[in-house]
């Protein structure tokens, strides 16, 4: 009985120094660390702004669109504002220079039909003297110079419209100052030939007024025009005008 009593307790004390043995070894091996969690891909964006108790509520922050590109030119295709996109625009041609206003000098030759003929008065009973006593002109074959302007209607085709005014002074190589002036509207063809009526004014008492036609050619030379002109003014007496001018226009 006795030995029974000492097995037992021989066993028990072995079991409780076992537990003590285990639990030092236990406290003696380092810890392991636990991996830090991953984020979690279905939770919701963290918000931008910090909420403070003296700030508003966080505003979903607004959305910044980009302007659209401009598309890039064809090329090949003039701009709007290219001078040569637009050869017959608002400014006309560009060689010559094609302003609607246009001036320049005119020479030229005048011829006097019946210039030492007798006239009858305006009442038509009685002679007065001839052009040729009351001018003291020489010769029928006079000078001419003067100045001429005139104003284009562009009409950006064949036909462009003008009005043409001019004065001219005749016999200066007479030493004989016999001034004109005339106003005209006409039409111009393909930018080069015209055609004109008007009328024409001379300080004659006996016949101031009369009717001139004109018709002429405009060639070119560089940037500068040549006009040359022929024109007719009748007269009911028979001292009819006829002559030619050429000049420069600029």
């Amino acid at each position: 009985m006795k030995t029974l009593l000492a097995i037992s307790l021989l066993t028990a004390l072995s079991q409780v120094a076992f537990a003590q043995s285990a639990d030092q070894a236990n406290d003696q091996q380092p810890q392991q660390q636990q991996p830090a969690p991953g984020p979690d891909p279905y939770a919701p964006p963290a918000q931008p702004c910090v909420a403070a108790q003296t700030q508003p509520p966080c505003a979903t922050p607004a959305v910044a669109y980009a302007e659209p590109a401009p598309a890039p030119a064809i090329t090949g295709q003039p701009s709007a504002a290219d001078p040569a996109a637009d050869p017959d625009g608002e400014d006309g041609w560009h060689k010559p220079v094609g302003r609607r206003f246009l001036h320049g000098f005119r020479l030229g030759w005048t011829y006097l039909y019946n210039v030492d003929k007798m006239r009858l008065d305006d009442q038509g009973m009685r002679t007065v003297e001839s052009l040729k006593d009351k001018y003291g002109i020489k010769s029928p074959n006079m000078m001419l110079l003067g100045y001429e302007g005139f104003y284009r209607v562009v009409g950006h085709s064949w036909l462009n419209v003008l009005m043409v005014g001019n004065v001219t002074v005749a016999g200066l190589e007479q030493s004989k100052f016999i001034p004109a002036a005339s106003g005209l509207i006409g039409f111009e063809f393909n930018r080069s030939f015209q055609l004109g009526i008007g009328v024409n004014l001379t300080p004659d008492p006996h016949a101031p007024s009369h009717m001139i036609a004109a018709a002429g050619w405009t060639p070119y030379v560089g940037s500068i025009q040549t006009p040359i002109h022929f024109f007719f003014v009748p007269d009911t007496d028979g001292n009819h005008r006829m002559g030619a001018t050429i000049g420069m226009t600029y």
